[in-house]
């Protein structure tokens, strides 16, 4: 049966729709109402009738993933000094978010999916992370939704494992065919390149950098733990060094790429891929890949897997190998535009 969309009602039933939520529904709660009236209208037009938390695999190959089966989407409402988002920020957020939502949405299959709001996240991370009360103090007086928004990911991901996909990504290949099959044993996390042109700026982490909008990985793979434990002792170190509390602390552009951000999080990747073969792994040894390449227990995959169709780095929207579609409408910028 073919799946329903926002994108299959007409402008002005979209429009009315749209408006019924933004006027009617407090605004720290408007995407979860809009997710959940996709998966409402999803299950009643289904007639296998699926849990509204089972995700759509479009088809069986018959394999399994090498990583536990459970999608996540996340949405922060924090804003800077401590204010919460606007009505219009939430609204726009959500339109966004709609517009993609489907891809992931039930038909058939076992997987899972949740979707995290800002009090669900709290909550997540004072659950799993109980033992490391530093981790559970630096998540809840960030005040920087990007910031919150990344470090939220990486918790989500080291503790339990799963898809992190951001709310504007789109997933284009079933989901047990991400790992391409000779990989599948060994595979415990897939990050994607992309950008590719690391000759230019290499040290403003901008010219070769990893996909953050979407990740796969096994439960507490290091990547992730070491994630969470850089970002913890970064913020602390940055609360220390200017003599003030955690969430008075004013960050720049360049505190977010290095901490949080593409810059901390390929160091990371990098001192990971060195420890699992024995020997310094750099952009040197991945740029300009064709093909996957596995470092111990994580696959590296070119940029059309997760990068696919931007205007850079070779990227080819047309590729058999994309898995996703980032359509980079910076849902994490509701509060500042210019940043």
């Amino acid at each position: 049966m073919e799946k329903l969309s926002f994108a299959s009602l007409s402008p002005l039933a979209s429009k009315r729709f749209a408006r019924f939520f933004y006027f009617r529904f407090d605004r720290l709660r408007i995407v979860v109402c809009v997710f959940a009236a996709i998966a409402c209208l999803l299950f009643l037009t289904s007639t296998s009738t699926p849990s509204i938390r089972r995700l759509a695999l479009h088809q069986d190959s018959g394999s399994e993933p090498p990583f536990p089966k459970q999608v996540w989407q996340c949405y922060t409402t924090v804003g800077p000094r401590n204010t919460s988002i606007t009505h219009r920020d939430a609204f726009k957020a959500t339109k966004i978010a709609a517009g993609t939502a489907g891809s992931w949405f039930p038909v058939d299959g076992d997987w899972s999916y949740r979707f995290i709001g800002s009090e669900a996240g709290t909550r997540f991370v004072q659950k799993h992370f109980k033992k490391q009360p530093d981790v559970v103090e630096v998540y809840t007086s960030l005040r920087v939704p990007v910031m919150l928004s990344d470090f939220l990911r990486y918790l989500l991901l080291a503790g339990e494992g799963g898809v992190y996909a951001d709310s504007d990504v789109e997933m284009i290949k079933p989901l047990q065919d991400w790992v391409p099959e000779e990989y599948r044993n060994a595979t415990r996390a897939m990050i994607g390149l992309d950008v590719d042109h690391a000759v230019k700026d290499e040290d403003e982490g901008w010219a070769f950098r990893f996909a953050q909008h979407t990740l796969v990985a096994a439960k507490g793979h290091p990547i992730m733990m070491n994630m969470v434990r850089n970002v913890t002792n970064k913020m602390i170190a940055l609360a220390e060094e200017k003599h003030t509390k955690m969430s008075e602390i004013e960050l720049h552009d360049r505190d977010v790429v290095r901490i949080t951000g593409p810059r901390g999080f390929r160091e990371i990747v990098f001192d990971h891929l060195s420890k699992e073969t024995g020997v310094t792994v750099g952009w040197r040894n991945l740029t300009g890949i064709k093909e996957p390449k596995l470092f111990g227990d994580t696959l590296i995959v070119p940029i059309n897997f997760f990068g696919g169709g931007q205007a850079h780095s070779g990227s080819d929207g047309t590729s058999p190998d994309k898995r996703v579609q980032h359509y980079w409408k910076g849902t994490w910028r509701h509060w500042d535009e210019s940043m």
